[in-house]
């Protein structure tokens, strides 16, 4: 019988854990970074992303504009675009890799 792939994911889960904590990962930082954006797909709206990134809402649309940062999304029954910050850290990192 097949495992249930939630029960799949749990246990890797939970090895990958166990090794982070003995210190046998091989697991690199970027690599952190990438596993970490997929459970943390927090959405934010306009003004919560500016201030998580402590810039303007002028500077803000600026980098929008110039596609440094993700443009909004719309969400059904909402008036307001939100941004997703594990989208909003990459493109941060891709800032600051450039630099």
């Amino acid at each position: 019988m097949r495992m249930p792939l939630s029960k799949m994911l749990a246990r890797l889960l939970r090895e990958t854990a166990n090794k982070i904590d003995a210190g046998n990962s091989e697991i690199t930082d970027s690599e952190a970074m990438d596993i970490m954006s997929l459970f943390s797909h927090e959405v934010m709206s306009k003004a919560k992303a500016c201030e998580y990134l402590n810039i303007s809402r002028s500077r803000f649309d600026d980098l929008v504009r110039e596609k440094k940062l993700p443009k909004g999304r719309k969400r059904v029954g909402f008036k307001e675009l939100v941004f997703y910050k594990d989208e909003l850290d990459a493109a941060v990192r891709k800032i600051r890799d450039k630099k």
